[in-house]
């Protein structure tokens, strides 16, 4: 309503004119009148029936004949026209009360049809809904910057839509895959939807998840198995892709030798046996939960190896090219000193994308303390300087001492045996070593040496 204000209206009032000031002439006035559906606007010289609760045929009944000469002596006060804005604030006051029902039934009714010509006071709705979408798309088109990575994302996902496959892409964290993900199916709003899914085991939360994305009616007295018929009966009878991010939670937690994957199972057999275009996103986890499965189960994979129809090994590294992009979408009003700052530190941080983000929001908080909405160069040297560099080392070193705690393990002390005779066997037990995580920490100096030769 707010995109298309001049839209709400009937077709002759659009025809007619709906200028501020404008008057309608009675012919005029008549002729929306029968569109709007009834006489509201009464002329000079009509008896309104409608609101004295009399029908037309009361004019021939003798048994009324006093409230008949009050409705004619009424009629000659009538006015001869109306502004055009009284039939504007007529269907204003429709769309806001009936436009939400109307759009309902629009998406849930087989039987209506998905072509303007209702309802009466916006006929132009279907159209005015394509339009607004392809706005929006090109608005978030706009607003969002597609990397060498993404571009390859979007490549798979365009694939999976036009061969309604499945599709595997798996990625190193902290990349902009899920970004990738979440920016095609805004571009796509009618064509995909995007699920994040969890860690949790039951299968409640995992059908709850997809029926938010689909938009599928939920209740608290909902069940797993009711939602799931569903989601089966929306996806099998559309032409949605269904991206599932996250993807290696789609394993079970707990395997012993009976356990199966029924979440990936139901994903081949109800999905993608029955033409629903299916994308996997994943981190290199899902390959290692899949094997450990197999190891332990009777089950094997070449029921979902032979349904992949595609797979997508993501690079793990981006440009500077598109390191610079990135910065400058995520700071944009940002200088060009300020963009390189940020990715000499996305270089070097273990967080890399990730770690732009954060650079960006402790120089906006910085800017903030101080009474400015936008961020400077300076603002950017404090926030790695004084904040996140130091906190990136601190992590990285509180995770190495986890891994490699400085106090020894207490020596392993056998009982004293109960006949003299005998001694504790002299064992030396080997400590392993625990390997240490994989967090590289963004080292200060090197940070203030890239720092100054940019600077």
């Amino acid at each position: 309503m707010a995109s298309f204000p001049e839209r709400i209206a009937t077709d002759s009032m659009r025809k007619f004119g709906m200028k501020p000031g404008q008057i309608y002439s009675a012919e005029q006035i008549r002729i929306v009148r029968e569109e709007i559906g009834g006489r509201h606007f009464p002329l000079k010289g009509e008896m309104n029936f409608e609101e004295a609760g009399l029908s037309a045929s009361a004019l021939l009944d003798d048994g009324d004949k006093e409230r008949r000469a009050r409705l004619r002596f009424e009629s000659r006060f009538h006015p001869s026209n109306y502004p055009a804005a009284e039939f504007v604030k007529c269907c204003r006051y429709a769309a806001g009360d009936e436009l939400e029902r109307h759009l309902l039934t629009l998406c849930l009714d087989p039987a209506r049809p998905v072509a303007d010509g209702s309802p009466w006071y916006f006929p132009t709705l279907v159209s005015s809904l394509r339009e607004f979408m392809a706005s929006q798309i090109e608005s978030h088109c706009q607003k969002t910057v597609v990397t060498t990575l993404g571009e390859r994302v979007h490549e798979a996902l365009d694939y999976t839509a036009g061969t309604r496959s499945l599709s595997l892409i798996e990625g190193s964290a902290r990349f902009g895959k899920s970004h990738s993900v979440t920016d095609w199916c805004e571009r796509h709003p009618g064509r995909a939807r995007y699920v994040q899914l969890e860690s949790s085991r039951d299968d409640m939360s995992f059908f709850r998840a997809i029926a938010e994305a689909l938009g599928v009616s939920i209740n608290l007295n909902s069940k797993a198995q009711e939602l799931r018929l569903r989601i089966e009966e929306t996806l099998q009878c559309g032409d949605l892709v269904i991206v599932f991010d996250e993807a290696h939670y789609l394993w079970p937690n707990l395997i012993d030798s009976r356990t199966l994957p029924a979440r990936i199972n139901w994903i081949l057999t109800a999905l993608v046996n029955k033409g629903v275009p299916v994308v996997l996103v994943t981190t290199p986890q899902f390959l290692l939960n899949q094997k450990a499965l197999e190891k332990r189960t009777r089950w094997t994979s070449e029921q979902l190896v032979g349904r992949i129809g595609y797979y997508e090994k993501l690079p793990d590294i981006l440009t500077p090219e598109d390191l610079h992009d990135v910065a400058a979408a995520i700071a944009p009003d940002a200088s060009e000193q300020t963009i390189e700052a940020l990715v000499v530190y996305a270089q070097a941080s273990s967080k890399y994308l990730a770690g732009i983000r954060h650079a960006v929001d402790r120089a906006g908080f910085i800017a903030r303390k101080e009474g400015r909405e936008k961020i400077q160069f300076n603002d950017v040297k404090r926030a790695l300087k004084q904040a996140v560099i130091p906190s990136d080392t601190a992590f990285a070193n509180a995770v190495g001492d986890a891994n490699n705690p400085s106090r020894k393990r207490a020596a392993k002390v056998f009982a004293t045996p109960m006949q003299p005779t005998l001694r504790a066997p002299a064992i030396s037990l080997p400590i392993a070593k625990i390997p240490a995580r994989g967090v590289r920490p963004a080292l200060q100096n090197e940070i203030e040496e890239a720092e100054l030769s940019h600077v």
